[in-house]
Formats: C-alpha cells, sequence, structure tokens
C-alpha cells in the first residue's frame, strides 16, 4: 500500500508535523495577528475646516494688502482671522492662530 503525504523520504506523522508548523509560521508572518494600520486622523471633518480657513485667510490677507486695508502682514493676518471669525461663525471648531 502506498502512503500518500508531501515528503516521500519522511514518516507520515512528521510530515504533518512540518506542515502544521509550517502553516502555523505562515499566519503569524503574514500579519493575520492584528494588521497594523496607517494612522488615520480622528477628525477628517476639523482637517478639511482647517485646510479651508488657512485657504480663505491666505486669500484674504493677499486682497487686504492690496487694497492698503492693512499696512503689513500681521495686522492682514489679524484681520483677515478677525472676518473669519465673524463670517464663519458655525465652524466653531476651527480655532483662530
Amino acid at each position: 500500500m502506498h502512503r500518500l503525504h508531501w515528503f516521500p523520504f519522511i514518516p507520515m506523522k512528521a510530515s504533518l508535523a512540518i506542515l502544521t508548523v509550517l502553516l502555523a509560521l505562515s499566519f503569524v508572518s503574514s500579519g493575520c495577528r492584528g494588521s497594523k494600520r496607517n494612522p488615520v486622523s480622528q477628525t477628517p471633518a476639523a482637517e478639511l475646516e482647517e485646510g479651508f480657513k488657512e485657504r480663505w485667510v491666505t486669500r484674504r490677507v493677499g486682497e487686504l494688502l492690496q487694497s492698503g486695508a492693512a499696512s503689513d502682514g500681521i495686522q492682514a493676518r489679524r484681520m483677515a482671522l478677525l472676518e473669519f471669525s465673524e463670517r464663519y461663525e458655525y465652524l466653531r471648531g476651527v480655532e483662530r492662530k
């Protein structure tokens, strides 16, 4: 009678043990214990609001400087931040800098 196993020169019990160990090692090494995810922001809405605020303030600083309403960039930024907080008061999650 012919025995069916993967390693013809190793007894059947030993080949099953080797197969079991190889399968266990493949699961352990493949990351099945719990994948490590890339850290994802917990608040994508806050990041979106912050990005909008920065773009809006940057654009408004340029407008204020060009029109002569502000004498320098610091004053223009203060004015733009104040206008932003008044105009978009519903975006309370975005703090003033």
